[in-house]
C-alpha cells in the first residue's frame, strides 16, 4: 500500500468500471448550449464596464485608476480567491445548484452596481460580480465530463468556452447601442429603471437577463460523478492531486503561458495597428473584433475536433498532441509581424487567435483527462487561477515594459509583442512537449506492467 500513491504507479487512463450510464446525447448537447449561454452573460456582466467608462466616470466623478480598479483590480482578486474555493465546492457540493447560486450573485453584483452611488458601492459591486462568476468555470466543466464521453469531451469545452469570445463582442455590440437607445429615452416607460440615467439603465436592464438562466439551468439534473477508481487508491483529494502534480504542473503552465501572450497581444493589438500602420481607432477595432470573434470561435472548435480525434486514436497522448501543435501555429503566426504592413498584423492576430483558443481548449481537456472525478473542480479553478494571473497580471505589463525599455515607438511595440508571443510560445511548446513524454513513458510503462 505504501507506493500505491506514486505518480509513477498512476495510469494516466483512469478506469471506468462500474460507473453509471451516461446521460442521453440530447441532454448532454442541450446542457453546454445552456452552459455556452451561461458563460456569454458571465462575460457581458465582466466587460459592460468597459463600454460605459465614459458616463460612470462623468457621473460618479472617478479617475481612470479608479476606473480600473472597479474594472480591473475589484473584479479579478475576487475572481482569483474565489475560484479556488468554488473549485473546492465543485468536487463536494451539488454543482448544479452551486452553478445557480454563482448565476444569482453575479446578476445581483451587476444591478447593484448600476444603482451604487458611491465609488465604495462600485467596488463592492464589482467584487460581488468577481466571487459570482468564480463558480461557473469549475462546476460547469466538472459537469460537462460527467455529461460528455471521453471522446466527445474537447468538442463541449470548445462550445462552453465559446462564450468567452462571444460575451466580449456582445458586451461591446449591444451595450453601446443599449446606450444609445437609453440616452433616446426607449427605456423611459419600464419600472424601476425609468428615474435612472442612461448608464445606469443598461447596467441593470443587462443585470436583470441574468436570471433568466436560472429555470434553464435548474431543468437539468446533478450527473452523477464518474471516474472515481483512482482517487479511491490514493487517500483524500489533496493526496490526489500531489500524486499527480507532475502532469498537473505542466499543463497548467501550458495554458498560462499561452494566456499571458493572448492577454498581451490582445490588449495591445490595437495600438500596434494606430500607432505602427496608421489605422484609426475604429477601424482597427472593428477589424480586430472580427477577427476576435470569428478566429476565436474556428480556432476553439477546431481544437475540439481535433483533441477528440486525437484522443480516439490515442487516449494517452492524442489531446496533448494537439496542444503541441497548437503552440507551433502560435509560433508561426508571431513571426508574421516580422512582415511589413498592417495587412501582417492583422494575420498574425487572426492567425494567432485561431491558434491559442486550440491551445487553450487542448490544455482544459488534457486536464480533466488527468484528474479523477472528485478533483475535476479544483484542478479546473487551478488552471483558471493560473491563467487569469499570467494573463492579466503578467501578459499587458510584459509587452509594455519591453516597449518602454527599447524606446517606445510604434516598431518598438511591434518588437515587444513578437518576443512576448515567441517566449511564451516556446514555453508552451516545452510544457506540452515535455507532458507528451512523460504521458508516453507511463503508457509504455502500464503497457509493459
Amino acid at each position: 500500500m505504501d507506493n500505491i500513491a506514486s505518480p509513477s504507479k498512476i495510469s494516466p487512463v483512469l478506469s471506468a468500471a462500474a460507473e453509471p450510464p451516461w446521460p442521453s446525447a440530447s441532454m448532454a448537447q442541450a446542457f453546454v448550449l445552456v452552459m455556452l449561454v451561461a458563460a456569454t452573460f458571465s462575460f457581458v456582466h465582466r466587460y459592460v464596464p468597459s463600454v460605459l467608462v465614459d458616463p460612470i466616470k462623468l457621473e460618479m466623478g472617478i479617475s481612470d485608476v479608479q476606473f480600473s480598479l472597479l474594472q480591473g483590480t475589484a473584479f479579478a482578486v475576487l475572481y482569483g480567491a474565489a475560484s479556488l474555493v468554488c473549485g473546492l465546492l465543485a468536487d463536494r457540493v451539488h454543482r448544479r445548484n452551486l452553478v445557480v447560486l454563482g448565476v444569482a450573485v453575479w446578476t445581483v453584483g451587476t444591478i447593484l452596481f448600476g444603482m451604487s452611488t458611491s465609488f465604495t458601492g462600485l467596488l463592492a459591486s464589482r467584487a460581488m460580480v468577481g466571487l459570482g462568476e468564480a463558480v461557473l468555470g469549475p462546476a460547469s466543466i466538472s459537469m460537462l465530463c460527467d455529461f460528455f464521453r471521453p471522446e466527445r469531451r474537447g468538442r463541449a469545452i470548445a462550445v462552453s468556452l465559446f462564450g468567452a469570445t462571444l460575451g466580449s463582442a456582445l458586451a461591446f455590440a449591444a451595450g453601446g447601442h443599449m446606450l444609445e437607445a437609453a440616452s433616446a429615452g426607449q427605456y423611459a416607460g419600464l419600472p424601476w429603471v425609468s428615474d435612472l440615467s442612461p448608464w445606469r439603465q443598461v447596467v441593470v436592464l443587462m443585470g436583470v437577463s441574468g436570471f433568466l438562466l436560472v429555470p434553464a439551468i435548474l431543468a437539468f439534473p446533478e450527473p452523477p460523478r464518474r471516474v472515481l477508481a483512482v482517487s479511491e487508491h490514493v487517500g483524500n483529494r489533496a493526496q490526489e492531486l500531489w500524486a499527480l502534480r507532475d502532469r498537473i504542473v505542466l499543463v497548467v503552465l501550458a495554458g498560462a503561458t499561452v494566456a499571458l501572450a493572448d492577454f498581451g497581444f490582445s490588449i495591445w493589438a490595437t495600438a500596434l495597428l494606430t500607432r505602427t500602420h496608421g489605422y484609426s481607432v475604429a477601424d482597427a477595432g472593428s477589424v480586430l473584433g472580427v477577427c476576435m470573434l470569428v478566429a476565436g470561435v474556428v480556432g476553439g472548435w477546431l481544437g475540439g475536433v481535433l483533441c477528440d480525434r486525437a484522443h480516439v486514436r490515442s487516449p494517452i497522448t492524442g489531446r496533448i498532441d494537439t496542444v503541441v501543435r497548437a503552440a507551433i501555429a502560435m509560433l508561426l503566426s508571431a513571426c508574421l509581424l516580422l512582415l511589413p504592413g498592417g495587412w501582417a498584423a492583422v494575420a498574425a492576430f487572426a492567425f494567432w487567435q485561431v491558434a491559442a483558443n486550440a491551445a487553450y481548449v487542448g490544455c482544459a481537456s488534457t486536464l480533466q483527462d488527468q484528474v479523477s472525478g472528485r478533483t475535476r473542480g479544483i484542478a479546473a479553478a487551478l488552471a483558471l487561477c493560473m491563467s487569469i494571473g499570467c494573463g492579466l497580471g503578467l501578459g499587458p505589463t510584459s509587452v509594455a515594459a519591453l516597449n518602454q525599455q527599447i524606446g517606445g515607438g510604434g516598431d518598438a511595440l511591434s518588437t515587444s509583442l513578437l518576443i512576448v508571443l515567441l517566449v511564451s510560445g516556446v514555453a508552451t511548446l516545452a510544457c506540452s512537449w515535455l507532458l507528451r513524454r512523460r504521458l508516453a513513458k507511463r503508457g509504455l510503462s502500464s503497457s509493459d506492467a
